[in-house]
């Protein structure tokens, strides 16, 4: 008698949804060993690696051919695999050495733990708290809340503070409007995008003749999503797919647009904000991405050397501000810098109230 043939978790749950006659099973939500090792051998041994090791799995081919492409286009060497320990000789040995040195596996893992937040906030100090909660969902087909104009008009009314993560930035009417906020306005504007849309944003900033001496309020950010790594230690990150705007702290616009021509005239979109305390988790996950995230264009990395003293006017303290580059950069990349305001004591006292908010702001990092 022949013994059977080993049956990958997929394939044995297809042929069981299959047959008529196989009682449904309870819900399987744990990992598929096959899967990984099979992704493994993807990124260490091509296409034909991947296609062994699933027939060695009795497992379905699992991967669109769009999927298998990027991961061998994304997939990068461990970075002791350049140079391994003891020279030449050690070879698979040195890396071994160097990938697996506590003995335990996470496939899906990134290379590090999840990095905590920077600065924990009182209750008192998020502004969504006071807000009622509320949540409304507008569709591209909805002519009377144009989502383009609403994520417009968005900016347009920010006074303070402006977070975006995006996936994909070439839209240049909207980059004209951070502008705006940031140049004319004082807004503070940080922007986390996408790795993969950081070519595509430079692409449109060379069109348009933006430099980092246009950026002096603006901080652009590249982040990825979650790494894979494999057994030997070659690894690919994914993508960025969230995509939500959070306005003064107050209240979020968050769905499926991005921040290009097509999304705002073709594509069919959905968009939703939330306000109260359904920002919350939005405020969490800006946190926890900016933590990862590495400078494109603009303030390179702002923090609080000094507090704000009371009554210091319209002038700061000198070094109020640093940043991790030279004197000349921390010069170009000062957030409070605005457009002089003359004497008027509104004006003077709205500009220091400005400045008190950005202060804040910068305190979160």
């Amino acid at each position: 008698m022949s013994r059977p043939r080993h049956m990958g978790k997929i394939r044995k749950r297809l042929e069981d949804v299959k047959s008529q006659w196989v009682r449904p099973a309870r819900a399987d939500f744990s990992d598929n060993e096959s899967a990984r090792m099979a992704t493994d051998a993807l990124l260490d041994g091509g296409l034909e690696a991947y296609w062994q090791a699933l027939s060695q799995e009795g497992e379905v081919d699992f991967l669109s051919s769009v999927e298998a492409q990027y991961i061998q286009a994304q997939a990068k060497e461990p970075p002791c695999a350049l140079d391994p320990p003891g020279g030449a000789e050690a070879g698979p040995k040195g890396l071994d050495s160097c990938s697996l040195q506590s003995g335990t596996y996470f496939p899906v893992a990134s290379e590090g733990s999840e990095p905590a937040l920077l600065h924990t906030w009182a209750s008192a100090e998020k502004p969504y708290l006071k807000e009622k909660s509320s949540a409304t969902v507008y569709f591209q087909t909805d002519k009377h809340n144009n989502i383009r104009d609403l994520i417009r008009r968005c900016i347009a009314r920010a006074s303070q503070v402006l977070v975006i993560l995006m996936d994909v930035f070439t839209d240049v009417e909207i980059f004209c409007d951070l502008l705006e906020a940031a140049n004319k306005r004082g807004v503070f504007v940080c922007v986390l995008l996408d790795q993969g849309g950081v070519e595509l944003f430079q692409e449109m900033c060379d069109k348009a003749q933006i430099s980092d001496s246009h950026l002096k309020n603006i901080s652009i950010r590249s982040v990825e999503g979650e790494v894979y790594c494999a057994k030997s230690g070659r690894k690919f990150a994914g993508q960025i797919r969230e995509k939500f705007i959070i306005s003064d702290w107050r209240f979020v616009l968050s769905g499926s647009y991005s921040f290009t021509w097509l999304c705002g005239h073709v594509h069919r979109n959905i968009l939703s904000k939330f306000t109260g305390m359904a920002v919350e988790p939005f405020d969490e996950e800006f946190r926890h991405l900016y933590t990862s995230s590495k400078p494109v264009m603009g303030l390179k990395s702002p923090r609080l050397a000094a507090p704000l003293l009371p009554g210091a006017g319209r002038g700061l303290p000198s070094g109020c501000l640093s940043s991790s580059g030279s004197a000349s950069d921390r010069t170009s990349s000062d957030p409070f810098s605005s457009p002089s305001t003359g004497s008027n004591p509104h004006n003077q006292i709205k500009n220091q109230m400005k400045k008190q908010t950005t202060l804040w702001f910068l305190m979160m990092f």
